[in-house]
């Protein structure tokens, strides 16, 4: 909790805020929502843990574009398809932004540009990305990704309980030996590798600083101003353990190749070291080279992260729904057997065959979705819905939870 001496500045500002907002009174209400309290909102009304659950619940009463006064942060939440389609899909050109998150920055994550604001900036770094990512070119990364299942089935099969001590820590190493040996061109050799240790911690950061309601700093932004020597300084205190953690999971990995391509020791081709030659052979004497290198360390640390944590998630969720349903275990065994038989592993020339089993992986990925609340939208112009007034700036949260995932109408559990 924040020191309490700071909020009477806060509150001074709410009551300036919300005595504007009196003189202008807009001709269309905003969109429906729980009642808050006078000048600190919904703000104690948000739950810290799994928020896209009481936003399920209050849409029952509140309908599926629901507005929490959050000081700083007017937000809206949607809660049905066609909400989000109307919104997301056909006005994208006003929706399609990101808001600006004082934890992120703290935290040094602001790198990232599935959190940048639509810019220019962005557009470079999701063109440089998507050379890499593809759907075309990820054909290419095929091997690694089959070396690295069968490096990950040895280790349970020689386990002696049959399975090993951390089948969690497993499923990371294979998902980030993958991913740093496409980015970096380096090999994990077991779950307590730095690599993996790094992205782990840095992952962790970010799924706290994603939980609404947390860290008051988002609400009141000059406390990012605020020593964190200061007794209950909790946001600052939690952004400075991170930050190096997320440094170095950006930096250290990318400087290593750098490093050894100047010392003529790195030979084989990685997305990391196709960045850097593109960054030599554009470069030129006059001019400073500094944004182009800091693209190409985002460009690659995004996929590193992102592998690292969204995929070892619906990975671990998929083996959580086979312990749970072992009925439907045993019928996606029973077509692993007729389509591949004993003699062999599965390979990708099997994936049109396996209808069974990829429908077992897109009902977990379903039923444990990796972020409930997706990433948040940022509205970059006052737009009208449903004859109701939505405020410019205002964050635009979809609650996939619901929308896709949980629907009652669509799904029965």
């Amino acid at each position: 909790m924040e020191p309490i001496v700071f909020c009477i500045a806060f509150v001074a500002s709410i009551i300036f805020l919300k005595w504007i907002k009196r003189i202008y009174k807009p001709s269309l209400p905003l969109p429906p929502g729980p009642k808050g309290y006078p000048i600190i909102g919904n703000m104690f009304d948000v739950p810290s843990v799994m928020p896209w659950k009481a936003f399920q619940e209050w849409s029952k009463t509140y309908g599926d574009v629901m507005f929490l006064d959050l000081p700083g942060q007017p937000t809206v939440v949607l809660g049905s398809t066609q909400a989000a389609f109307d919104l997301l899909e056909k006005r994208s050109d006003i929706y399609s932004s990101r808001p600006t998150s004082i934890m992120y920055q703290l935290m040094f994550w602001d790198w990232n540009f599935g959190l940048m604001s639509y810019s220019p900036t962005w557009r470079n770094h999701r063109k440089e990305f998507h050379r890499f990512f593809n759907q075309r070119e990820v054909t290419n990364y095929r091997s690694i990704q089959l070396r690295e299942s069968r490096s990950f089935l040895r280790r349970v099969l020689t386990s002696s309980s049959g399975v090993t001590d951390d089948l969690r820590q497993d499923v990371r190493q294979i998902f980030t030996a993958i991913i740093v040996k496409i980015t970096y061109d380096m090999d994990i050799v077991d779950f307590n590798d730095d690599y993996i240790v790094l992205a782990e911690k840095a992952a962790e950061g970010f799924s706290l600083a994603t939980v609404p309601g947390l860290f008051w700093v988002e609400n009141f932004p000059i406390l990012k101003y605020i020593p964190s020597w200061v007794p209950g300084t909790y946001s600052k205190k939690m952004a400075e353990y991170y930050k190096p953690i997320v440094k170095n999971m950006r930096n250290t990995p990318f400087d290593e190749i750098k490093d050894g391509m100047m010392k003529g020791e790195v030979t084989t081709p990685s997305v990391a070291s196709t960045l850097i030659e593109k960054l030599s052979e554009e470069s030129k004497e006059e001019h400073s080279n500094t944004i182009d290198e800091e693209l190409a360390r985002n460009v690659a640390a995004v996929a590193y992260a992102a592998a690292a944590d969204t995929t070892t998630t619906a990975a671990q969720s998929f083996l959580i729904a086979m312990s749970l349903y072992p009925d439907v275990q045993r019928k996606g065994q029973d077509e692993l057997d007729r389509v591949v038989g004993p003699n062999r592993l599965p390979e990708f020339d099997d994936y049109d065959d396996l209808v069974y089993i990829r429908a077992i992986v897109l009902e977990s990925m379903r039923w444990m979705v990796v972020t409930p609340l997706s990433l948040p939208h940022a509205l970059i112009r006052e737009d009208e819905y449903r004859g109701y007034r939505i405020p410019k700036g205002s964050i635009i949260s979809a609650n996939v939870w619901l929308v896709l995932c949980h629907d009652p109408s669509l799904f029965k559990r």
